[in-house]
C-alpha cells in the first residue's frame, strides 16, 4: 500500500456516508509512504468531528488526534497520542473527556 491508497480509502469511505452534512478534507503526500490528512466533518445534527493523522505506511502512526465536539462547540472528547500525559497507563495515547485524561488504545 502506498499513502495515496490510504488516502483514496479515507475518501471513499467517507463519501459513502449518510450522516455527514458537510465536509472538508486536505491530503498532504510527503512521499510514496509518508503523508497527513486533515478533515472536518459536519454531521447531521450539528456534531462535529475534527481529526489530522500522519501516516507512515507500515508504521504505527506516529500523530493523531481525534476531537468530537456538539452543535454548539463542546468538547465531547478528543483521542490523541500527543506526549504530554506521561503518567498515563497507555502513554502517549490518551482520551479527553471534559477536565479528565483517561488511558486509551490507539483509535
Amino acid at each position: 500500500m502506498v499513502i495515496a491508497d490510504y488516502f483514496k480509502s479515507i475518501e471513499n469511505l467517507l463519501s459513502n456516508s449518510k450522516l455527514i452534512a458537510d465536509k472538508t478534507i486536505d491530503f498532504k503526500e510527503f512521499s510514496g509512504d509518508e503523508g497527513m490528512v486533515t478533515v472536518r466533518l459536519l454531521f447531521f445534527g450539528g456534531f462535529t468531528l475534527n481529526f489530522m493523522e500522519y501516516i507512515l505506511i507500515g508504521q504505527q502512526r506516529p500523530k493523531y488526534r481525534f476531537n468530537l465536539s456538539d452543535s454548539k462547540g463542546k468538547l465531547i472528547f478528543r483521542y490523541d497520542n500527543a506526549p504530554h500525559h506521561k503518567e498515563i497507563l497507555t502513554f502517549p495515547h490518551h482520551k479527553h473527556l471534559g477536565t479528565q485524561v483517561k488511558p486509551s488504545e490507539e483509535v
